[in-house]
C-alpha cells in the first residue's frame, strides 16, 4: 500500500461491480490531487469479487493510487473499515509514515462521485480545525435529495418519527432527526456513513469504529463519541455524491424485505449506550404505540407510507421475543486504535 494523507475507503461486500464503478467515479479526481490513495477492503464476499476487483484496478491502471486488502470473513461493516485503518497504519509503521491519515473518506460502493466531492470536504475541514467530521450531499439517480444529516436519536423523536405525520413533524422539525439543510454548511448531529470524511486526529482521541455493530448505527454511534470528545460534524453540500441507494446492503428506500435483525440489535446497542436501558425502554413504548396510530393516519388520508413488511410484529420480536435484543448484556465502550 502507497500511504497518503488522504484515504479513501471502500468496503465491499459482493458488490463488486458497484465497487469498480465507484472507484472510476472518484479516480480522476484522486489522481489529480496526488495526495489521496483508495484502499477496497473486500469484506469476505467468498464469490469471486477479490479477482474482479484486482482484474479492475489493472485494466484502469489504477496500481499507483489504488490497492486491494481481501478479508477472509465477513464481520460487519465498522469491523471492515477498521480493518482498512488498521492495515494503513501496519503499512505506516512499515514505511514510517504517519499514524492516521490526516482524513479518512468513507465512501460507499453504491455511490457516483460528483467532480470535487473529495476536494470540498478536504477544503472545509483544513479551514474549520474543529470539525472532525464532514459529509456530503447524497442525491437519489433521478437527482432528488436523499436525507444524509441528522440529530442523534431519542425517546422524543423516535415518536415524530413512528407518527410520520405531516404537520406534526413540521411543528416539531427542531426535533425530528432528520435534519433539513439547505445550500450552505451547517452543523449536524450524525452524518451518513455512505459519504462521511473524518479527520485523522479523531481515532486518535476515540478509536475505531465499534465491532459491535455489523450494519448500521455505528457511523451514529461514532459521531456520538466524536462530539463527546469535542469534535464537530458538518454538512458540507457543495460535496455530492449519487446514492444508489441500498445496493450494497439490500435496503433500500422502498425496501421490499423485512428489516433483519442485526438492524434492531444495532438500534438497541446506541440507544442503550446513549440513553441508558430504561430509556429505550420508553423510546420502544412510544415507537409500538405511536406506529399503529401512524398507519392508521395514512391509510385514513390515502397517504402512501411505504416500509419494510410487518416492521411493528418485528420490533416487538427482535427487541422483545425469545432472545430479544433487549435482554442482552449492555454494550461496552470501544476505545482500542486496534479494534
Amino acid at each position: 500500500m502507497i500511504l497518503a494523507p488522504i484515504l479513501v475507503l471502500i468496503v465491499n461486500y459482493r458488490t463488486a461491480a458497484l465497487t469498480i464503478q465507484a472507484i472510476e467515479s472518484v479516480l480522476t479526481e484522486v489522481r489529480s490531487r496526488r495526495d489521496a490513495h483508495i484502499l477496497v477492503v473486500d469484506n469476505g464476499s467468498a464469490d469471486g469479487s477479490p479477482t474482479v476487483l484486482t482484474e479492475a484496478i489493472a485494466r484502469l491502471h489504477a496500481g499507483d493510487c489504488c490497492s486491494l486488502l481481501v478479508l477472509d470473513d465477513n464481520h460487519g461493516f465498522s469491523a471492515g473499515n477498521n480493518a482498512g485503518l488498521n492495515h494503513y497504519r501496519q503499512a505506516a509503521a512499515v514505511q514510517g509514515g504517519a499514524v492516521w491519515p490526516d482524513y479518512v473518506w468513507l465512501l460507499n460502493p453504491d455511490t457516483i462521485a460528483e467532480p470535487r466531492a473529495l476536494g470540498a470536504l478536504v477544503d472545509f475541514l483544513t479551514e474549520h480545525p474543529r470539525a472532525g467530521l464532514a459529509g456530503g450531499r447524497c442525491l437519489r439517480p433521478d437527482g432528488s435529495v436523499r436525507d444524509s444529516a441528522f440529530r442523534f436519536h431519542t425517546p422524543w423523536n423516535d415518536l415524530i418519527t413512528a407518527l410520520d405525520i405531516g404537520p406534526l413533524r413540521k411543528l416539531l422539525s427542531r426535533h425530528d432527526v432528520i435534519m433539513r439543510v439547505g445550500d450552505h454548511p451547517c452543523r449536524s448531529e450524525w452524518l451518513s456513513g455512505s459519504h462521511l470524511m473524518i479527520r485523522g486526529a479523531v481515532f486518535d482521541r476515540i478509536g475505531l469504529f465499534d465491532p459491535g455493530y455489523f450494519l448500521y448505527f455505528e457511523e451514529t454511534d461514532f459521531c456520538a463519541r466524536a462530539a463527546d470528545a469535542g469534535f464537530e460534524a458538518w454538512h458540507v453540500p457543495a460535496s455530492r455524491i449519487i446514492h444508489l441507494g441500498g445496493k450494497a446492503t439490500g435496503l433500500t428506500e422502498r425496501p421490499l424485505k423485512r428489516r433483519p435483525r442485526y438492524w434492531f440489535a444495532s438500534r438497541a446497542r446506541f440507544m442503550i449506550r446513549r440513553h441508558g436501558r430504561a430509556m429505550t425502554h420508553l423510546a420502544n413504548l412510544v415507537w409500538i404505540c405511536g406506529w399503529p396510530v401512524g398507519t392508521l393516519l395514512a391509510r385514513l388520508r390515502r397517504r402512501p407510507r411505504p416500509n419494510p413488511p410487518r416492521l411493528w410484529f418485528d420490533f416487538i420480536r427482535h427487541n422483545y421475543g425469545i432472545g430479544g435484543v433487549m435482554y442482552q448484556p449492555a454494550p461496552t465502550i470501544t476505545l482500542s486504535a486496534e479494534s
